[in-house]
């Protein structure tokens, strides 16, 4: 790949921050010159005259393909993946772009153990519901370390890599964070000139267009701005389509040196019409359903009308600014605003076996006289939702030795607001018709969208208040130990009122702490043993914004949910540290896990005992200069070990299957000729999983195979000609799960694709 085009993508910055700046600052020793930073280290220098050359950077050399090498991308979270006693997960840039990627779903199936969800009942919607190890991470999606407010389907025209951090994260991001936690690198300004952009087509049909110009203004300060427009088709998936814009404009001040500040904005608009998938239906004399596409039915078939829309826009400010006084001491201060708008309306349905229509029977009954329906429920009825979110991060990291005793310590404050307010529409009339399995109608004619009666509106308010610290001392060179614990406090208030209906007010407030242990061993620099041991807790009210029936009268005052990890890993750097190899045994146990109806999404039952433990392992980085190689395998052994349903007892979570694995790798061919080209492929791979706690339906295995070809040139090699085909084998694959329903996955495709960089 050339190292031009890589520019299209830019370099990042350290992270930035404020705060706790003043009243450190004062005690810095004055005579301790600050260390240099990584953009004044490796960015290009400055020159004002409009003929120069622009200089070429050498990403690569930035950011190493052993991404063990790099950063965590997180000022909480200071020092290298392959220091940090924990499994993450990096898909950087390089692979973005060799992937073509143009969603944060897409960029994730590169990591195996991660399953997304389709949406919620009662109202519930889609957007990025990711689910870590078998376990839901609604609210743990977070750009540049900071909670991106709302739901929605993110693009990735802005991401400039992505972190996938595994097992409870609760000291570090706060309350959730069971399975993991997703951290978003945005694309921000840095030292130096780039002008890029890029076009994409293909089958779908889908066209895309980016841009990315980077532009240095004096010798610390430069402007950045992203742009996107995409329209596109799902491929085998009847009427499913979306058309979106963006603009991310961003500049930093006082880059390379020692007090930085990066401001960026985002506006994101996104007309889509959801996908609620086909129906799981259960055949004669079977005890597991399975997708009615496994029986017959064209995986074309949408079960949608012509009123159903997800339609959302997203605007969101942040400010990060970092400050390092001296040699031992780093403050960084984070501060985001987002106002997040969403129409919405779904038609999740499900196949029943009695009543009109009689879809299970008469699915097989082979009688050309019955014609098998299904009706979409009131769950996914019209809803207006605005959504806003405050969230402040400040972190101070400080290395000082006690004696022999070398230190690390982090510490900080994390407070958040988050506002939400729904109203909710019916249609008139109320009922929806029956559609024809085989061959659904989607025309609403004679429906309309009223005014809801009873409690159909909804205000909620969440605050959130956490205090952390983390210190990791070194007893010897080779042996640290890491000991931390985050104390939270969450508070939420629920209202729901309406037309001829009462105002009931529902409030909870939990406080907890969550602690973290690890015990590391680093024989060498390019080796890392090490066994980790943390917590996290979800209290009433936390998935609120997805699953509103999850929070009411009757469970507002459980006790939070309990989460604990136990993980055993090596992290080992081979062929002069270019490959990383990575490995880990784990254990999670789940209690008082909350537990939901799938079609109203209210909770039926709590006091719950689940456990999920495995192994995983993987490859990271270059076997040549040439050859780059990731790959990566996880095994999940998922139980229900206490249940007050007796029949789930030993049953497997859901949403959890026993396999999965991931592998991408490129080869560049005659590199600095005119004939160089780039060829890589890879696979994606998930065995079976079950929807539900009782194992009575299932999904079957995933298999995909994707590949890439591309040319670089030009006189600079500035120019990237690529073609990328997905699921090229045409498997019948399922990208999204819920309890009664699941998404199949886009047929064949290929995409074409030109991009630019100066």
């Amino acid at each position: 790949m050339s190292r031009r085009t890589l520019l299209l993508c830019g370099a990042s910055p350290s992270a930035l921050g404020m705060g706790l700046v003043m009243a450190i600052s004062d005690t810095a020793s004055a005579q301790v010159a600050p260390p240099a930073l990584a953009q004044a280290e490796t960015a290009p220098a400055f020159a004002s005259s409009p003929t120069i050359a622009l200089p070429t950077l050498d990403v690569q050399a930035q950011e190493p393909a052993n991404t063990l090498q790099r950063g965590t991308g997180l000022s909480r979270m200071p020092g290298t993946v392959q220091e940090t006693p924990q499994t993450i997960n990096i898909i950087p840039r390089e692979i973005l772009e060799q992937q073509n990627v143009t969603t944060l779903d897409q960029a994730l199936r590169n990591v195996p153990g991660i399953t997304a969800s389709i949406g919620e009942g009662n109202g519930g919607v889609n957007g990025d519901q990711f689910r870590i190890r078998g376990f839901a991470t609604q609210n743990d999606v977070y750009v540049d370390g900071l909670k991106d407010f709302g739901s929605y389907t993110r693009d990735a025209f802005n991401i400039d890599s992505i972190a996938v951090m595994k097992g409870p994260s609760a000291t570090t991001f706060g309350q959730n964070n069971i399975g993991g936690a997703i951290n978003i690198n945005t694309k921000t300004p840095f030292l130096g000139n780039s002008y890029g952009g890029s076009i994409t087509g293909g089958l779908g049909p889908l066209y895309r267009g980016t841009v990315d110009i980077n532009q240095q203004l004096d010798s610390t300060t430069a402007v950045r701005l992203n742009l996107m427009g995409q329209y596109n088709r799902v491929v085998d998936r009847d009427k499913i389509e979306s058309g979106r814009f963006a603009i991310a404009p961003s500049i930093g001040f006082g880059l390379g040196t020692n007090v930085s500040l990066t401001v960026d904005y985002m506006h994101f608009e996104d007309r889509r019409i959801p996908d609620y998938g086909v129906p799981i239906v259960t055949a004669p004399g079977q005890t597991v359903g399975k997708p009615v596409t496994e029986y017959g039915v064209s995986r074309k078939n949408w079960y949608g009308w012509d009123l159903d829309r997800d339609d959302v826009t997203v605007d969101r400010f942040t400010a990060r600014l970092r400050y390092v006084p001296n040699d031992w001491l780093t403050v960084t201060n984070d501060t985001r605003f987002s106002y997040v708008t969403r129409n919405f309306a779904a038609s999740p349905t499900s196949c029943s076996s009695t009543g009109a229509g009689n879809c299970t029977q008469y699915l097989f009954d082979n009688n050309p006289l019955t014609v098998p329906t299904v009706q979409a429920s009131a769950a996914g009825n019209p809803f207006h939702q605005e959504t806003w979110g405050l969230q402040n991060v400040t972190t101070a990291v400080a290395r000082f030795h006690t004696g022999f005793l070398r230190h690390e310590a982090t510490f900080g404050l994390d407070a958040w607001l988050q506002h939400d307010e729904r109203t909710g529409y019916a249609y008139n009339p109320a009922t929806r018709p029956f559609v024809s399995l085989f061959n659904p109608s989607h025309s609403a004619a004679g429906f309309s969208v009223v005014a809801a009666t009873g409690a159909n509106v909804r205000e909620t308010d969440q605050r959130y208040l956490g205090g952390f610290l983390i210190d990791r001392v070194w007893l010897t060179p080779q042996l640290s130990v890491i000991g931390g614990v985050r104390v939270s406090n969450y508070d939420i208030d629920y209202k729901t009122y309406g037309s001829g209906a009462a105002t009931t007010i529902i409030s909870s407030n939990n406080t907890f702490a969550d602690p973290r242990a690890s015990l590391v061993f680093e024989p060498t620099k390019t080796q890392t043993y090490y066994f980790s041991y943390a917590t996290s807790h979800s209290p009433p009210g936390s998935f609120i914004t997805t699953q509103p029936a999850t929070f009411t009268v009757g469970n507002s005052g459980l006790s939070p949910e309990t989460n604990t990890i136990y993980e055993l890993g090596a992290k080992v750097g081979v062929i002069e540290n270019r490959l990383g190899l990575y490995g880990a045994l784990y254990r999670i146990e789940k209690g008082n896990a909350f537990v939901s109806d799938p079609i109203s999404g209210t909770i039926t039952q709590s006091g719950d005992e689940q456990r999920n433990q495995g192994i995983e392992v993987g490859v990271t980085g270059a076997i040549t200069r040439d050859w780059a190689f990731t790959a990566n395998y996880t095994y999940m052994d998922s139980e229900t070990t206490k249940s007050s349903t007796a029949a789930n007892l030993g049953k497997r979570v859901q949403y959890v299957p026993k396999h999965a694995a991931a592998l991408w790798t490129t080869y560049e061919a005659m590199r600095d000729t005119p004939y160089q080209f780039t060829v890589g492929g890879g696979i994606t791979y998930r065995s079976q999983a079950f929807l539900n706690a009782a194992n009575t339906a299932e999904v079957p295995a995933n298999f995909t195979l994707d590949a890439v070809i591309s040319h670089n040139f030009g006189e600079r090699r500035q120019w990237r000609v690529a073609v990328n085909g997905y699921n090229l084998t045409n498997e019948l694959n399922y990208d999204a799960l819920f309890g009664n329903r699941v998404n199949p996955s886009a047929g064949r495709t290929v995409l074409f694709s030109l991009a630019a960089v100066y």
